[in-house]
């Protein structure tokens, strides 16, 4: 099954996974549907970012110069733009670091960043750092904007279950990360913009999530309270079908439902 952005979705459809700290399912609502992944497939470009770091293939504080054009499947150049842009990012030329890149692919959505970084550590190594991580259902298959690409039919894609354990794997006392990566995606995560899990509970819950959105889908996974815990709970919510104000209700009444105890 490929999911693709040609066309918003038709059909309305909720997919939901909780999870708890040692990873198993508390509550669960079609938890293996695929969706086309919008910006959660960040957290897998990340994960792979940081297995080059350990590998010592890729240094975080390494300097690159930002930029908006990258090089399609096709072998052409192709540019970001419109929505597509940060406004915050920095202009083409300018330094930035590896690590800049990855935390402002997490905490502002940026996908400059994203495109930058696929590009530095290889789109099979953003594969083989899926497959480590014991995923089903998640492909990568292209950079954020590559227009030859789609018409290709090569996407981005994954599932409720598979995003609450890519977290779990990232964030949780389990991860294989070493301490400082883990505490970088933690803050990263906490650190997030664009809020939907989070606006549904006290502000006193800790939390760390990512959203996805484009026409016709919207989902939020999120860590929800201390990962180092036993308290610790593992949500993702994927929405198709919806406008953006019906899918972040419909994720916030999830939120409510099944988290009432930290929900406001």
């Amino acid at each position: 099954m490929s999911l693709n952005t040609a066309a918003p979705p038709t059909e309305r459809h909720v997919a939901i996974a909780l999870a708890g700290a040692d990873g198993s399912l508390l509550h669960s609502q079609d938890p293996d549907r695929p969706f086309y992944a919008a910006s959660t497939i960040k957290l897998h470009v990340l994960m792979a970012v940081l297995n080059a770091v350990e590998a010592g293939h890729l240094d975080l504080d390494r300097t690159e110069l930002a930029r908006r054009t990258f090089t399609g499947v096709d072998g052409a150049p192709f540019t970001l733009f419109g929505d597509h842009l940060d406004p915050t990012h920095p202009a083409d030329g300018q330094p930035i670091t590896v690590r800049e890149l990855a935390v402002r692919m997490i905490d502002r959505s940026s996908n400059e960043g994203t495109d930058h970084l696929i590009e530095l550590v290889g789109l099979p190594a953003v594969a083989t750092a899926i497959d480590g991580l014991g995923l089903t259902a998640t492909r990568a298959e292209r950079l954020i904007g590559d227009a030859a690409a789609i018409d290709q039919g090569l996407t981005l894609e994954t599932t409720p279950a598979d995003l609450v354990r890519t977290v779990r794997a990232m964030v949780g006392t389990s991860s294989n990360l070493q301490p400082d990566h883990r505490v970088l995606t933690r803050e990263a995560m906490s650190a997030q913009r664009i809020t939907i899990i989070s606006s549904a509970l006290r502000p006193e819950v800790p939390v760390g999530s990512k959203s996805g959105w484009v026409d016709g889908y919207r989902h939020d996974v999120a860590f929800i309270g201390d990962p180092d815990g036993p308290e610790v709970r593992y949500l993702a919510v994927m929405t198709a079908g919806m406008v953006k104000a019906e899918a972040d209700e419909v994720i916030r009444a999830r939120v409510r439902e099944l988290l009432p105890d930290l929900a406001r």
